[in-house]
């Protein structure tokens, strides 16, 4: 990225702005050359430029961000990723930024499977891109373009555009751009069995791509010269290569191309004789290749074990592998014979030759054809502007200006809005897949659509959000009334892929014109009232009140100022000692967030915290907690003292990207042992999917950090799974320290067994809420490890906590 392409963006604090500006430089190389460096930089880029307000920036590291998941094959992750990365183009209106954008889109479709969809960002991302004049990017997405053709198998097509694309990228003087088209055409080459001039082209220009230090192309290029040297008969020679390129492969973390890599050595391994080795690459190919749904790769790799097996001459094996080669090759035949049928006749063919229109306006019969092919292509275009692509109802534009043509016939009679938000389908899709809940989202669609008249509106406003109009209503109840229908309607279980869900939903009633004359008000008022639902309970209906207003513009107010109090710094962090149980020699300190609110003065963080979790301002807020903690603790010595600190993680926090990052970053600035710091994390944050958590629990556990599960005991945990995760520490929720009353015994019995427990698993116990002598020595006498409360040790801040240092055996409580 040049530095006059870099965004600018207000004059706020020139060593941040300076700061950004580098980090995107740096980055957009490092995407194809080392994608977890450039994650790590982009994570950095994204959350400074929000803090900053540069939606621009902040658009370009997410488009950035996108190509990492991409790489690594995660494409719906890539397209979660860009969806956020229009929101924030979409502040600034760039039509450059929408072109990268929809490309993008375009290469993620392609990788699904989904060439039409493809096909269609391609366009608008070329139109937009030639709009503006921009040569790199109508080099990027023609290169994109002759990729599909490849796909399709017209090599001849694809060689013509990738001669374009090279001109195209000399004209920007775009090296990137060069190599990507030149690459292409090894390949084409390769594929139309010309592999002497293929090696002949790649092996010329490798030097130069080293140079460049661009090593996801240079993957590429040195995993495509591996088959033309097996075709050439150099075969020993494509063995070595292929053993020298793949810890390259494996570290720059391409998968497809880990998988190519891995399919070659054991082709020419095979065809060299040694079965044992060849069958080792290409059983970690396929199992890869699976993995991450290569279908066209398993294709291949099946046809190679079943050759190998062969050779080996054990028969059953072999027909196996060639069942299922021959299963696979089919049913990918008839898929590519159903893109061509879509793609080829009209979409590729139109946007070349409308190209070509634009320049010398030929009046040819076949010019003629795609102009016709394009205006179908246009209108099909044009549906999917005023309708949503996963569910076919309207959507946002299209619902935002049917209300505004409502608005002008008032005269008429009334009309409701509402809006609708499902309950807990984030859980669906976390636990069970993006698939499955968009099978659901479009189940929900179909019964909106059969609940309201065929006169009414049914909208989705994205994610799990939907709006319908109600035209010519009475008065409020009848829109209650639709909306308890609505209700009654989504409670009954819905069957997909397997699952049978159940969902709620929380409803928000507008009425015009009582509740607003246009639409931002209308929906606004519309969506507080939802939210008064959300509040109290999910899975109900609220008609808004004019008092709603004051309390969402105070919960507005609290969100501002969070924001502005992250900017200016106003978070401290205050420190509870925690203690042996039976020395009561001090062994760490638990940080705790207080916000010193310029007017409000010192709040606790149930004041703040609900709404930092729902506006997402957790993610920034917990970082510092992170990196202001480590380094606190590192000024104290907890490294020689021996000491640790606990840290609250928040599922939210747990759950984004950037977590994992983000505690390396606070030990590296901090110099923390690792060993020192403990994440302490809640119940609901693991169970919510157990999977993603005990990998990032392997991750965490090779920083060599440790983890305890906070607040034990009040939620769902099961022995299996303290048994299947790599748990430290288990902490004993203060409501079973109460030690009187009809509540004794029981509590003591559970707290008995949960120690046990624990230490039976290799844990060790921590019980919160110590409050007196008694319950101190009950948790003596039953083996509990350490504790925390009042008894010993109040919230302190770091100026009174330095006091007690000196005397870490202190036995007397610390007011």
């Amino acid at each position: 990225m040049s530095e006059e392409s870099l965004p600018s963006v207000p004059s706020t604090d020139e060593a941040q702005v300076s700061r950004l500006q580098e980090l995107l430089r740096t980055a957009e190389p490092l995407v194809v050359a080392d994608v977890a460096r450039a994650e790590q930089l982009l994570r950095e880029a994204q959350a400074l430029a929000f803090r900053l307000g540069d939606a621009r920036s902040e658009a370009l590291a997410l488009i950035f961000l996108s190509a990492t998941s991409y790489f690594r094959s995660e494409y719906q992750t890539a397209l979660d990723t860009l969806a956020k990365a229009q929101a924030a183009a979409d502040l600034v209106q760039d039509d450059l930024l929408t072109a990268r954008i929809e490309n993008s889109r375009g290469n993620c479709a392609v990788a699904l499977g989904h060439y039409g969809e493809a096909m269609e960002h391609y366009q608008t991302s070329l139109a937009l891109a030639q709009a503006r004049g921009d040569v790199e990017d109508r080099a990027r997405v023609l290169n994109n373009v002759g990729l599909v053709h490849i796909d399709l198998g017209d090599y001849p097509l694809a060689l013509e555009v990738f001669q374009e694309v090279m001109k195209l990228a000399q004209q920007s003087k775009s090296p990137h751009a060069y190599s990507s088209a030149l690459i292409n055409t090894v390949l084409c080459y390769y594929h139309v069995g010309s592999p002497e001039e293929a090696l002949a082209l790649a092996s010329g220009y490798l030097p130069t791509l080293q140079e460049l230090h661009v090593r996801q192309h240079e993957v590429v290029l040195r995993t495509w010269i591996l088959p033309c040297l097996i075709d050439t008969g150099e075969v020993a020679e494509a063995a070595r290569q292929a053993e020298e390129l793949l810890p390259l492969a494996l570290e720059v973390d391409d998968r497809q191309y880990v998988v190519y890599a891995r399919m070659f050595a054991g082709q020419a391994l095979l065809q060299l004789g040694q079965l044992g080795p060849a069958q080792e690459q290409l059983e970690l190919a396929l199992e890869e290749a699976r993995r991450y749904d290569i279908r066209p790769l398993q294709r291949s790799v099946l046809l190679h074990l079943s050759r190998l097996y062969a050779a080996r001459e054990e028969w059953q094996q072999a027909y196996e592998h060639s069942q299922l080669y021959q299963a696979l090759d089919r049913e990918l035949h008839t898929e590519a014979v159903e893109r061509k049928a879509k793609v080829l006749g009209a979409q590729i063919q139109v946007e070349i030759l409308r190209r070509e229109a634009e320049h010398e306006r030929r009046r040819s019969n076949e010019l003629a054809q795609a102009n016709t092919a394009l205006q179908a292509a246009q209108e099909a275009l044009a549906y999917r502007a005023t309708h949503d692509a996963l569910t076919g109802l309207a959507n946002r534009a299209h619902f935002q200006h049917e209300v505004e043509r409502e608005l002008q016939t008032l005269d008429q009679g009334l009309f409701g809005l509402l809006f609708i938000d499902l309950d807990r389908f984030k859980q669906v899709n976390d636990t069970l897949g993006h698939d499955v809940g968009d099978e659901l989202l479009k189940e929900v669609g179909r019964r909106l659509t059969h609940v309201v008249r065929s006169s009414d509106l049914v909208a989705r406003m994205g994610g799990d959000e939907f709006t319908v109009v109600l035209r010519q209503i009475r008065s409020a109840q009848d829109a209650e009334r639709v909306a308890h229908k609505i209700l009654n309607e989504l409670i009954r279980p819905v069957e997909v892929g397997g699952h049978t869900l159940h969902v709620t939903g929380s409803i928000g009633v507008a009425v015009a014109p009582h509740d607003g004359r246009d639409v931002t008000t209308l929906q606004k008022n519309a969506d507080i009232a939802m939210y008064r639902v959300k509040h109290e309970g999910k899975n109900g209906v609220q008609t808004f009140q004019p008092t709603m207003t004051e309390e969402t513009a105070e919960r507005v107010d609290v969100e501002r100022d969070l924001r502005e109090g992250l900017a200016r710094n106003e978070f401290v962090l205050h420190y509870q000692g925690q203690f042996d149980v039976q020395t009561r020699v001090l062994v760490g300190y638990e940080a705790l967030v207080r916000w010193q609110h310029p007017t409000r003065g010192l709040l606790p963080p149930g004041a703040f915290l609900g709404i930092a979790e729902d506006s997402e301002l957790i993610v920034p807020l917990g970082e510092w907690v992170l990196q202001e903690a480590c380094r606190q603790a590192a000024v104290w010595g907890a490294n020689t003292r021996g000491l640790t600190i606990s840290v609250n993680i928040s599922a939210l926090q747990f759950e984004h990207p950037s977590f994992l990052p983000a505690v390396q970053k606070a030990l590296e600035l901090s110099g923390l042992d690792p060993h020192r710091l403990i994440l302490e994390l809640s119940e609901s944050s693991v169970l919510s999917n157990a999977g993603a958590a005990s990998q990032l629990f392997t991750h965490l556990k090779a920083l060599g950090v440790r983890i305890a599960l906070d607040d034990f005991g009040t939620g769902q945990s099961s022995v299996s799974m303290l048994r299947s995760l790599p748990i430290d520490i288990l902490k004993i929720d203060r409501s079973f320290m109460h030690d009187q009353g009809a509540q004794k015994e029981p509590s003591e019995v559970f707290i008995s067994v949960v120690i046990n427990l624990a230490h039976g698993l290799n844990m060790l116990v921590t019980a919160e809420g110590v409050e007196s002598s008694g319950q101190m020595a009950l948790l003596g006498e039953l083996g509990c490890d350490s504790i925390q409360g009042f008894l010993l040790a109040r919230p302190l801040p770091p100026r009174d906590i330095e006091a007690h240092l000196g005397d870490s055996t202190a036995t007397s409580p610390v007011d």
